[in-house]
């Protein structure tokens, strides 16, 4: 157990209050889910963009912070989701997720329109 005003500069989970954390020397500590805390504790995060019907054609394009995020955005819109000019953004296998998640939905609501 660390002691009361001793700062942990390495990114740990507290068990306490169920989140993880990262103190800093020259600034605030930093709490929340491990991909935020890592990010900061880098200097660094994800950036995944894509477009959907509200931003397609804007100056600037929606974006995730995590894969997840993307597939939220995709189930959101499918019919308006794309990353279509930010392919190097995403690894192939990504890519391949979200051409299977996208064709899967495009099943799905179609066999409801049949109904």
């Amino acid at each position: 157990m660390r002691d009361k005003g001793v700062k942990n500069l390495r990114p740990h989970y507290d068990r306490r209050r169920k989140r993880w954390r990262v103190d800093f020397e020259d600034r605030d500590s930093e709490e929340g889910g491990l991909l935020y805390v890592a990010g900061e504790f880098a200097k660094t995060g994800l950036y995944f963009p894509y477009n959907d019907s509200e931003t397609r054609g804007r100056e600037y394009p929606g974006h995730a912070h995590s894969f997840e995020g993307v597939l939220h955005a995709l189930l959101d819109d499918p019919a308006g989701f794309t990353v279509e000019g930010f392919e190097e953004y995403y690894s192939e296998q990504e890519r391949g997720m979200l051409r299977a998640v996208r064709e899967r939905l495009r099943e799905v609501i179609r066999g409801e329109g049949a109904r």
